[in-house]
This record gives structure tokens, C-alpha cells and sequence, in this order.
């Protein structure tokens, strides 16, 4: 059941990322990509006029407003080799270039198609568009049929509305919309443009405002199944699913035959865990669609892990929907598990025949291989692999024939067929290489680049299992830094990827480096120490996937648990057994699945170590995991190590404090006031900003002046879908972004301390590529230590412990040191401790430290009504989500 569900929310995560096609819901009723069913039989062969004739039609639906997915429709529908068709377009193009004064308005037409249609025949169609359109001066845009806005100055609605059109048709999804604004301003009675509207706000992720927008088209007319079934789709992408499913409810209720919104029911019922009904409605839209390949997919994910067999779901839905179509009766897909997956897969090839839906086909077959792979069954995984390779070409579809290719060549890993995983590594590396050369768009490289990653991760497995482990490092080392460079500065070359002779810099006869590394087929460890050779971990398993899945199978339970855990604090609610109640028994399992004990025994003399993460690994608090013994600090890479190296302290510390801003949105932090306060009490002439003086200007002002430590109590939020976009809650909607903190020199700072920033990823996200938070940008700005926290810690727990680390930094311990003796402090520390530590505390303050005084007072009098023995503190929740991240 987990593995299912995994599947699921990783190709939920694709869809949002735009990282690729998947089998998630259809963009909506005016987007929908699904193909219409298909006539059997061979394709035609056309004469040129034929092919100018269907041209002709291609481009007329196209201006008329045509998507993507009606443009496939046609194609498909007609029978189209697109191949044949480009080919012929190459020779008419001929003849267009002798008079391109006479062909404006077919040229335009062309370029619109390369905007609609991304494919090779949209790309070709394009160029050729712009060419003729280059020869030919454009004086009078207007006269192409085309409003252009400066032009606008009439209070005709009709006139805006068909401006807003035709910017939607050219994807300016912000201009559509002010023109649509414009045009409902002096007749506000449009359910049309309302839906319309609707889509191009959707477009631009203002969810709530496109449902607003669906809402208003509602409201005019019911009846309007196409905007229930959009408005269901804006829903589902807030992850309000019950809402979602109402609303495709609705749609239904209206046009029962809409197989769109029996798909996306389908698909928000899964994400529920609701299997059979998610079932029962994906047969009611393959009973209206047989060819929906998507559909047939998503329904061999969700039988496979069905518990119990054929239900009676569908038979409420008949009563729900009685004019509804019938569901296939077909009773072999009531079987469930691995065999009710592979039928239900093998019927969708009976509606999906390789001559006249590849695409469908392919990705059936491909669905095919994933099953027998999860099953141990290699062999036929192959099988199946290059079966679906036969249409999903590297030409026709070349990233679906990537995505086929990854699982190939781990299917091929598993069974020790490394030179044939090898060749194909090499020419899926190349045909990346080219789609990234080939690629226009900045954003579409580095989509391209996130995407398939794991090319260069399979590498990594490919070299261990030749026996180059140096090469496998390097490899590992290097795809990190891309993956870096690609989110943090759009892949410029700042992070260049080093040597192992060079990561040997980072270390000392007493200093090791644990190197985790994670592919799609494995999980593997390296211990680097000084001057030896890398060695990988050693493991017990025989089984290539055994430690992948069960560390797989631990994040999600993780994830969970997590989320769970934020939702009742949000709602106040207790449960009898949460994440934070399960956290010491969570690090102990990932302690035996990571091997730690294996790994310390290959650790003798080493006092210090260095971890590095990848991937999900950095969301957890692994130095939880490891002995006492150990001083350690984490880096993102080796090269950001190196980045921090050579750095001499400051003699003279020089503080920033920024303090509890008054963030929107945010919880106050009871005890920030007084964990700020006892800190700046330890500086000369600290500079402090707090509440409403806390905001942005006034922050990157005093960042980018000559202060040595920069001391943030406040609220921070980790970007899962932009990077660059984390920020630091600032004085009410102000943040200070990742972007703009990479514009800072922050060279001169030595420790950046992000007290009560949740830097990790919440929820149930998961890293495909690699981890790039606030941490990791301070660090590329040469920042020597980062200190943060993975999750929000209680706030007494998390000022006693920054209250520590200070006095222990003042006091000359290395910040690694003071961090590590800080945490072993106040897990151990009783409630006696900690009134004496107040009472210290209280002691040491100047006179005119009135303010802090009656705080800590506050503070010691609260403490003196618990029992003195009793230790608050030494659950890991407490103290295991401090890190320190930095300089050897």
C-alpha cells in the first residue's frame, strides 16, 4: 500500500513541478490532452494538396482557440504521420518562401501552432512561421487580426473579451486576464469569459482566484459542467479533495458521459485512499473512452494495492449517476494485487493497439515493466521495458523514451547486466544533452536537467558496480553541484564540481566523511577518509533494492506521520501516538537501515565527522544517529566545503540580531524575547532589529554591512516548487528571499543561526533531485557556519539551547563544539539545571538589563514549580533538529 501511494504522490509532485508529461489529472475541459478513440486499420499514404488541405484545417482550429490536446485529437483523428507531414511541410515551405509577403496571416497561424503544440511538428511549424514573418516588415499588427492593447481604448466589451482570447491563445495568461477584467467591467453577465477567465488564472496558479472566477460562471449558469469540472481541478491542487470531488460531482450530474471528470474523480478519490470507488469511476470513463490510456494506468495502480475485491462501488455509482454510462463488463478486472495490475494493463493494449495509439501503447507496456520490477521480476521488466521503446522512440517521444530508459537500464542493474546498462546510460545521456542544446527556453533546460537526474545517478551505480569507486564518487560529487548550480544560480558555472585529490583537502588524520548517495535503484554509502581510498558500505542484503525500499518505505511513513502531527497541533487536537511520540523509534530503524553501526566500525581514531546528504537524507537529523563521541557538521556538497575553507575568523565578533518579527501569518515565540536578548547581552554593541522595525530594506542593509554573526529568531518557509524562493518572515508580508540573499556579500559573516526556522520540507514531499534551502544559500555566499533547525522546536527548549551555544561560543568552543556540547546539555539537563542556568544567567547582567531581568525572573519562577530531577528535555524532538552546517 505505501509503495502505491508513493507512486502516487510522486507523479502528483511531477505534474506540479512541469517536469514532464504524467498520469495525473487532465488541465480541464478547454486543455484536455486525452486522445479521442482511434479507427483501426493502416495509415493512408497523401498526396502534397491533401496534406495542404488537412494543414489548412490544422491551422483554422488552432486560431479558433484549438489546445494541445484538440490539436493531438485531430492529428490521431485524421491518422497523421507526423513524420510524413513534416516532411512535407519542409517542401512547402519552399514555395511559401518566394512570395512571403503574400503569406502574413498563414505564417502567423504557424508560429501560433509552435506555441500550442510543442512537439516536432509544432517546432518546425514554428520556425518556419517566424522566417516568413522576419522577411516582411510588420507595420500594422492589427491588420493580422490580432487587438493589441495600446491600440484599446473602446468601452465595447466584445473588444476586450476577444483581446483576452487571443492573448490566452498566445499563452500571455496575465494580459488575458486584465483584458478579461476589462471587458466584464461593462458587462458583467458573461459566464464565458468568467470560465475563461477562470482557465487563465488557473494557468498562472492563482488557484483561488480562478475558483472565485468558476464560481462566477456558476452562478450565471449551472449548468456549465466544463467550469464544475475546472473549478474541481483548481480545488484538487489546494488539496482540497473532498471539495474537488463534489465539484466533479457536479459536473457529472450535468453531463454524466464527461469522461474527464470521471478520470479526475477517479484520480482525487486515490489520493484518499477510497481505491475501490477511485476504481469504479475510472471505469466509468474508460466505458465512455476504451483508449484512455492514463485512466488504464492509474486503475492498475490502484488494483494492485486494492485490499479486498470487486466492491459495490460501482453500483452506487449507478444509482448516483443512473443516466451514467455502464461500467465495462469485463469481471476479469475485479482481480486485484500484482495479477489484477497486469490484467488490467493487458485489456487497456486491447484499446490501445501499437499501430494507431504509440503513445498509449508505449506507456502501457512501460506500466507493465514497473510491475514485474516491483515484484523482483527482472527479467520480464526488460521485456516489457523494450517493448514499450518500440513506439516510444527516442524521435517521436523523446522523453517519455528517457523516462523508459531510467527503468531499463535499473532493471538491467539488478541483474548484473552492467555493460548493456552502461551503453544505455551513454545514449539517454546524449539524447538529454541534445533536448537541453536543442531547448530555447532557459526554464525548459533546466526542467530537462531536474528531471533526469537520475542519468547521472544511475552512473553513479553503474561505476560501483565496476569496481571504480573513485569514479563513482566524482560522479556523485558532480551531479550534486549540477543539481546546486542548476537551482541556485540557473546552471552558471559557480559550482564546479572538484577532484577526489581536492575533497581530500577537507579532511585530517581524525576527520572521516560519511557520503550518502541515492539513485532510483540504490542506496549506497561512501567513508572517505584521509588520505585513503573511498570505500563503500559493505551491507548484508544480496538484494539490489532492499535497503532503497525499505528507506523509501520509511520517509513515506515519515511523511505521514509529520504532516499528520502539524495538523493536530493547527487544530489543537491530541492523539495517543504521533510523530513526535514515534520519533526515537523512527531514528532507530533509520539507524539499522542506514547501517550506522556498520559504519562506525570502520571509524576508529576519528573524532570529527563530516556528513553528506543527498537527497532526502537531508531532512533528517542524522547526527542523531552516530555515537556521542563524534563532533559533527553536515555540507550540501564537498565543494561547498571547500567554498568555506582557508577562512580566518573575525578577532572581533560583531552581532546582528533580528528578533521576533510581528510576521503575518506566523505564531509568536513565547520565550524569543528573552533567548534574544540574554544573547546580545554577550556582544558589544549589538545591532538589533525586532517587531516592526524588522523589514526587508532594514535587513539587507545592515547583511551587507561589516557584522561577523548574523542571529535570526523568527519564522522561516522552505519553497518546494521554487528553491529560490524560501524565505525569512519578516515584519508583517515581508520576507527576505533566497534570491535576494544570494545579491548580499555575506563573505565576512562567520556563523549565520536561523533559531526557530523550519528549513526542512513539510508535509509529504519528497526531493527528487537535491535539497536547496536557506542553509544551502548562505553557504554559497561563503558564510563559514550555519546553524538551523529541521523542524520548529518548543520555544523554551529552543531558547535554552541557543542561550548555550552562545555562552559556550563566548567562551572560545568552536562553533561544531559549542553546538554539540549546547545539545548534550540540555538533553541531560534537569529542571534544577535549568534553574541554576537562569539564575547564572541572571547574575551576569549588567545593571541596566531591567527588561531581561524581569523575564528571566518570569522564566526562573515558572521552572522552580517542577520537579528538580525531572529532565524536560532529552526526548531527540528537543534537541536532534539543531544542525550545524559548514567548515570542516
Amino acid at each position: 500500500m505505501l509503495r502505491r501511494f508513493w507512486r502516487r504522490i510522486q507523479r502528483f509532485f511531477q505534474r506540479l513541478l512541469g517536469i514532464g508529461r504524467t498520469t495525473s489529472p487532465p488541465t480541464g475541459s478547454e486543455e484536455n490532452s486525452l486522445p479521442p478513440v482511434e479507427a483501426n486499420g493502416s495509415k493512408p499514404q497523401r498526396t502534397d494538396l491533401e496534406y495542404e488541405v488537412i494543414f489548412s484545417e490544422l491551422l483554422e482550429g488552432v486560431n479558433q482557440g484549438w489546445s494541445r490536446g484538440d490539436t493531438s485529437d485531430f492529428l490521431i483523428g485524421k491518422r497523421i504521420d507526423e513524420a510524413e507531414l513534416i516532411a512535407w511541410l519542409h517542401r512547402f515551405a519552399e514555395n511559401l518562401q518566394a512570395t512571403p509577403e503574400q503569406h502574413q496571416e498563414l505564417a502567423r497561424r504557424m508560429v501560433l501552432l509552435g506555441v500550442v503544440y510543442g512537439k516536432e511538428l509544432g517546432k518546425v511549424a514554428g520556425e518556419i512561421g517566424k522566417r516568413l514573418l522576419a522577411q516582411v516588415p510588420q507595420l500594422d499588427d492589427v491588420a493580422s487580426g490580432e487587438v493589441i492593447e495600446a491600440d484599446v481604448t473602446t468601452d465595447d466589451a466584445e473588444v476586450w473579451f476577444e483581446q483576452g482570447n487571443q492573448q490566452f491563445k498566445k499563452g500571455n495568461f496575465q494580459d488575458a486576464v486584465a483584458s478579461y477584467d476589462k471587458g466584464l467591467a461593462i458587462q458583467s453577465d458573461q459566464h464565458e469569459v468568467w470560465y475563461k477567465r477562470g482557465n487563465a488564472l488557473g494557468k498562472l496558479e492563482r488557484l483561488e482566484e480562478a475558483i472565485a472566477s468558476y464560481d462566477k460562471a456558476l452562478a450565471i449558469q449551472p449548468g456549465l459542467h466544463k467550469a464544475w469540472n475546472n473549478r474541481g481541478l483548481a480545488l484538487y491542487y489546494l488539496g482540497r479533495i473532498e471539495e474537488a470531488i463534489a465539484s466533479y460531482d457536479k459536473a457529472l450530474a450535468i453531463k454524466p458521459d464527461k469522461h474527464e471528470a470521471w478520470y479526475n474523480r477517479g484520480y482525487a478519490l486515490g489520493n484518499l485512499g477510497r481505491i475501490e470507488e477511485e476504481i469504479a469511476s475510472y471505469d466509468k470513463a474508460l466505458a465512455i473512452k476504451p483508449d484512455l490510456h492514463d485512466a488504464w494506468i492509474n486503475r492498475g495502480i490502484a488494483a494492485e494495492s486494492s485490499p479486498h475485491y470487486y466492491s459495490q462501488a460501482a453500483v452506487i455509482l449507478q444509482i448516483q449517476f443512473p443516466r451514467s454510462p455502464a461500467v465495462i463488463p469485463n469481471p476479469t478486472l475485479n482481480q486485484r494485487g500484482y495479477e489484477g495490475e497486469l490484467l488490467c494493463y493487458q485489456e487497456g493494449l486491447k484499446h490501445c493497439p501499437q499501430e494507431t495509439h504509440p503513445q498509449g501503447w508505449g506507456e502501457l507496456n512501460h506500466a507493465i515493466g514497473k510491475a514485474h520490477y516491483i515484484q523482483r521480476k527482472n527479467s520480464e521488466a526488460v521485456t516489457s521495458y523494450n517493448q514499450a521503446l518500440e513506439t516510444l522512440t527516442s524521435d517521436a517521444f523523446p522523453e517519455l523514451h528517457l523516462e523508459v530508459l531510467q527503468d531499463l537500464i535499473k532493471a538491467l542493474l539488478s541483474l548484473k547486466r552492467t555493460p548493456e546498462a552502461e551503453q544505455l546510460k551513454r545514449d539517454g545521456t546524449d539524447l538529454l544533452r541534445r533536448l537541453i542544446d536543442e531547448s530555447k527556453s532557459q526554464g525548459k533546460k533546466e526542467q530537462l536537467a531536474l528531471k533526469f537526474a537520475s542519468f547521472q545517478q544511475l552512473t553513479v551505480d553503474i561505476a560501483i558496480q565496476s569496481g571504480q569507486i573513485i569514479e563513482a564518487l566524482e560522479t556523485a560529487e558532480d551531479g550534486k553541484n549540477a543539481c546546486l548550480s542548476w537551482l541556485l544560480y540557473a546552471y552558471s558555472d559557480e559550482i564546479a564540481s572538484p577532484k577526489y585529490a581536492e575533497i581530500q583537502q577537507l579532511l585530517q588524520p581524525t576527520t572521516a566523511i560519511v557520503y550518502w548517495h541515492l539513485s532510483p535503484a540504490a542506496l549506497t554509502t561512501f567513508i572517505i577518509k584521509h588520505g585513503e581510498t573511498p570505500k563503500t558500505l559493505e551491507t548484508p542484503e544480496t538484494d539490489f533494492l532492499n535497503r532503497l525500499e525499505k528507506f523509501e518505505d520509511w520517509v513515506k511513513d515519515w511523511n505521514q506521520q509529520y504532516t499528520e502531527y502539524g495538523k493536530d497541533k493547527k487544530s489543537e487536537t491530541e492523539q495517543t501516538s504521533n510523530w513526535r511520540d514515534n520519533l526515537p523509534k523512527k531514528l532507530q530503524q533509520l539507524r539499522e537501515i542506514l547501517h550506522i553501526p556498520e559504519i562506525e566500525t570502520t571509524l576508529t581514531g576519528i573524532t570529527h565527522l563530516i556528513l553528506i546528504p543527498h537527497r532526502d537524507l537531508h531532512r533528517f537529523p542524522l547526527h542523531a544517529l552516530f555515537a556521542d563521541k563524534f563532533t559533527i557538521t553536515y555540507l550540501p556538497s564537498a565543494k561547498i566545503g571547500l567554498m568555506t575553507q582557508g577562512k580566518n575568523p573575525e578577532k572581533q565578533s560583531k552581532l546582528f540580531s533580528v528578533e521576533h518579527p510581528n510576521s503575518e501569518g506566523f505564531e509568536d515565540l513565547p520565550y524569543a524575547e528573552i533567548q534574544s536578548t540574554a544573547i546580545s547581552q554577550l556582544f558589544e554593541n549589538p545591532h538589533r532589529l525586532s517587531d516592526n522595525a524588522a523589514t526587508a530594506q532594514a535587513i539587507k542593509t545592515a547583511l551587507a554591512s561589516p557584522y561577523t554573526i548574523f542571529h535570526f529568531n523568527g519564522h522561516g518557509e522552505y519553497d518546494f516548487f521554487q528553491p529560490k524562493k524560501s524565505y525569512l518572515a519578516l515584519r508583517g508580508k515581508d520576507t527576505l528571499t533566497l534570491e535576494e540573499i544570494f545579491q548580499i556579500p555575506l563573505h565576512p559573516f562567520q556563523l549565520v543561526c536561523l533559531a526557530a526556522c523550519e528549513t526542512a520540507i513539510t508535509g509529504n514531499q519528497s526531493i527528487t533531485t537535491e535539497y536547496i534551502g536557506l542553509v544551502s544559500g548562505f553557504l554559497s555566499r561563503r558564510v563559514t557556519y550555519v546553524v538551523s533547525t529541521l523542524w520548529t522546536v518548543e520555544s523554551e527548549a529552543s531558547a535554552l539551547m541557543m542561550m548555550k551555544f552562545y555562552q559556550l561560543l563566548r567562551q572560545g568552543e568552536p562553533e561544531p563544539v559549542a553546538l554539540k556540547k549546547a545539545q548534550k546539555w540540555l538533553r541531560q539537563a534537569t529542571w534544577g539545571d535549568i534553574q541554576s542556568f537562569y539564575a547564572q544567567t541572571l547574575e551576569s547582567l549588567p545593571t541596566d538589563a531591567d527588561n531581561l531581568r524581569l523575564l528571566l525572573e518570569d522564566a526562573l519562577n515558572r521552572s522552580n514549580t517542577m520537579e528538580v530531577d525531572q529532565q524536560p528535555f532529552t526526548h531527540p524532538y528537543h534537541w536532534s533538529a539543531f544542525t550545524i552546517t559548514g567548515q570542516a
